[in-house]
């Protein structure tokens, strides 16, 4: 083998080897958390304390590995877990269990094979970690690691859950529920078109530098943002339709939202703004979520 098919897969059998070593963790993890799980009665209490459990074995990891970046698939792994574990404990064979598990396990594997286009491996830690790596000291940043990276992600993804553990315990069908569902879809089938049309402009060696606008980024500035909100959005629709007498109890996904909105798409705008020369005209003329018709610029 020479040194120019070396280099090529090299890359490859590093994030081989870093998805095992996630596997590995993952699985210890959710094994570890399934223990309090069953032991505790209460359905909402006991998915707490699986994720909960679950996050510290996973903050473990990624201060063992210095790589944040390890926790980044909870987001879309454990909520489809999260959900079957419950289904199966509870025996909640129920039209509104199956639909919300299938919706669910859509959402998942288009977020985590969006993750996995751009994973790399252990050590090839998120731009957005490495900053407050590189800014902070070691106690500050394993303190901002754990609380604001792992902890915060974990409660506002189980906040938005929490529509769901109470709607598939709900055995009748609502007809009302199929324009939540319907949401959810549609936020989908937004976020994978978003991925196939950011990926492919990537892609090109002529748009480095540059802002994408093309598909449905011509629209809005954060299409996959858009989209991941719209699906919280929608599983609390759900909910609240088929158990309207306790919608306050499904508020959680407003969490999600926030951290968006205060959190990420800011982070994101200062980033881009940062990288891209065209990215100030860009936001002059589109949107930053809601789609409209296009301004021109001067």
């Amino acid at each position: 083998m020479n040194s120019r098919t070396e280099k090529r897969t090299a890359p490859e059998r590093e994030k081989i080897r870093g998805l095992l070593v996630d596997l590995a963790a993952y699985t210890v993890s959710f094994l570890a958390g399934s223990i309090p799980f069953m032991r505790i009665a209460d359905p909402v209490m006991a998915t707490a304390s699986f994720t909960l459990t679950a996050t510290v074995l996973i903050f473990l990891v990624s201060t063992y590995a210095s790589d944040v970046s390890v926790y980044d698939p909870y987001w879309s792994v454990a909520p489809p877990v999260m959900l079957l574990m419950n289904i199966l404990k509870y025996r909640l064979w129920n039209v509104n269990a199956l639909v919300l598990l299938a919706l669910t396990l859509i959402w998942a594997w288009r977020l985590t094979a969006n993750w996995y286009a751009a994973y790399r491996g252990i050590g090839h830690e998120d731009w957005r970690y490495a900053r407050y790596r590189k800014r902070c000291g070691p106690l500050l940043f394993h303190l901002i690691s754990f609380f604001g990276l792992h902890l915060v992600p974990t409660l506002v993804v189980f906040g938005g859950m929490v529509s769901a553990f109470l709607a598939i315990r709900e055995t009748r069908f609502a007809p009302l529920t199929l324009p939540g569902a319907a949401v959810m879809l549609g936020a989908v089938l937004l976020e994978h078109v978003s991925d196939r049309a950011i990926h492919r402009f990537l892609r090109d060696q002529a748009s480095r530098g540059r802002t994408c606008r093309v598909s449905v980024w011509k629209y809005s500035r954060h299409p996959n943002y858009l989209g991941e909100m719209l699906f919280w959005t929608g599983l609390y629709l759900y909910f609240a339709a088929l158990l309207p007498g306790i919608w306050y109890a499904g508020l959680g996904f407003l969490s999600i939202i926030l951290l968006f909105l205060t959190v990420s798409i800011p982070m994101m705008e200062r980033h881009n703004l940062e990288r891209r020369s065209d990215y100030a005209d860009y936001q002059a003329a589109t949107p930053v979520l809601i789609p409209r018709p296009l301004r021109r610029t001067r």
